[in-house]
């Protein structure tokens, strides 16, 4: 089945719903689900009063047994609300002209106009559904495959020009089993192998043990004391699970005096204008983390987008309209 027959079958039966309500603390997806209720429904401004609605109708908020309840309840519900477009204003701050909505007042959202939608903001876009697995589930492979290869991107304009950057997961070059691919990944570091860790690998495994991109500086010698990136690409609402994936490299390579910098790029938004720590921080330990903002940021030029099948899937988004409230 073609990319654009996938599109065609599952817009044929799409209505968004969030699906399992995440806990309310967890502002940042209510966000982004505003935001994907704002792009589908193309150009109509979408109030903090449309959004509880919303919430109500599918199921999320409740009505409750008696009318104190429900009075104290009500109050609970709009101040959360308020705090979803609070943050989809900072959000608007933040990314600037690489945001693509339109913000009306403190509680009205909607997307931009076609006409002035550029790349940047469809990459947003993109990362706002790769944000939205368990909404675009049957268009997930795609999606989570070219995650890894925007976050290649992302990395190698990070990373100084003479570094090398590789792909090691789902869009490697590297052939053969699991211990194949790690024993040439480490020749090609200059790195020896500790087989004390290394033997534990399956012989006949060919999963890449949680290592989605590598880069590293090199120096014109044979010493493996290099500044080295060990890279996971996790598009999951759970992403945090993920985060010490690429630790066991620290046992399968003897890097000499420095051990690489283990780092998580994701596609939720964990930045606001207002904060100065992530949201979700008391799950980061030790890691270099790229969110949202943070790939957008490394994201120099916008050509290698217009191959993706994501570009295919935020051009229909653009031009679908489901009529929401």
């Amino acid at each position: 089945m073609t990319f654009d027959t996938k599109i065609t079958s599952f817009f044929a039966k799409f209505t968004l719903e969030l699906g399992t309500p995440p806990t309310r603390n967890l502002t940042y997806l209510y966000a982004d689900y505003v935001e994907l209720v704002s792009l589908i429904s193309n150009q109509n401004y979408i109030s903090s009063t449309d959004i509880l609605d919303r919430l109500k109708d599918e199921g999320i908020i409740k009505q409750k047994l008696s009318d104190a309840d429900q009075s104290e309840a009500n109050d609970e519900d709009e101040s959360f609300i308020d705090d979803v477009y609070r943050l989809i204003l900072e959000r608007s701050q933040l990314f600037g002209d690489d945001y693509p909505f339109e913000i009306e007042g403190v509680n009205k959202i909607k997307l931009k106009n076609n006409d002035v939608i550029s790349d940047r903001n469809k990459i947003y876009l993109y990362l706002l559904t790769a944000s939205s697995l368990n909404i675009f589930s049957e268009l997930q492979s795609d999606l989570t495959t070219e995650f890894e290869n925007l976050c290649k991107e992302v990395l190698i304009n990070f990373l100084p020009k003479h570094a090398i950057v590789k792909s090691f997961g789902k869009n490697t070059s590297y052939r053969g089993t699991a211990v194949e691919k790690i024993k040439a990944l480490a020749n090609d570091m200059k790195v020896t192998i500790d087989n004390d860790a290394f033997d534990e690998i399956s012989a006949k495994g060919t999963q890449e043990k949680g290592l989605d991109l590598v880069g590293w500086i090199p120096f014109n010698d044979n010493v493996p004391n290099v500044l080295s990136v060990l890279a996971q690409c996790a598009c999951g609402k759970e992403w945090y699970k993920k985060l010490g994936e690429t630790s066991r490299y620290n046992n399968y390579f003897k890097f000499h005096r420095l051990n690489p910098v283990h780092t998580i790029f994701i596609p939720y938004n964990l930045v606001s204008f207002s904060k100065n720590v992530f949201f979700k921080n008391d799950e980061i330990d030790n890691r270099l983390l790229f969110e949202r903002k943070r790939i957008m940021n490394y994201i120099i030029s916008t050509d290698f987008f217009s191959t993706y099948n994501s570009k295919t899937l935020v051009d229909y988004c653009l031009s679908f309209e489901e009529d929401i409230v």
